[in-house]
């Protein structure tokens, strides 16, 4: 395993590849080392833990939402801090979408099912639509 030592960022050669913590530190990366974090980013982490706020983001809801969804049990977390933030897994809170929009898709080919045996899908709207013109 390669040992990092920190470095001023301003001692960093123009063109070089880094890694930086955001306080003025740097970690210089030789060509595997940079091909290994690509690889990292680019495969993401299973296990790596995301805010509540992030997981809204990714399912498109408010925070609220996913705090009834944590509260139901739909998806496990776990408190971090002192203020005990929730904190999920990515891997679950996309599951847990991929998941529901299975489920939306389903009711949706079943609402179509049902349209079509009722011979609902057989109608004109022209004329109606026509009136709305």
């Amino acid at each position: 395993m390669t040992t990092f030592e920190a470095i001023p960022i301003s001692q960093i050669g123009k063109g070089s590849a880094y890694i930086t913590t955001g306080d003025g530190k740097a970690y210089p990366l030789d060509a595997e080392e940079l091909r290994r974090a690509f690889a990292a980013i680019a495969c993401g982490d299973s296990a790596e833990m995301i805010t509540t706020g992030e997981a809204a983001q990714i399912l498109g809801v408010s925070a609220k939402t996913v705090a009834r969804i944590l509260d139901a049990g739909e998806i496990p977390f776990v408190r971090y801090g002192a203020k005990g933030n929730r904190m999920v897994s990515r891997a679950q809170v996309v599951a847990y979408r991929d998941k529901s929009e299975s489920h939306g898709h389903e009711a949706l080919e079943t609402m179509r099912e049902a349209a079509s045996q009722g011979g609902l899908d057989d109608i004109d709207y022209s004329t109606y639509l026509a009136r709305y013109s």
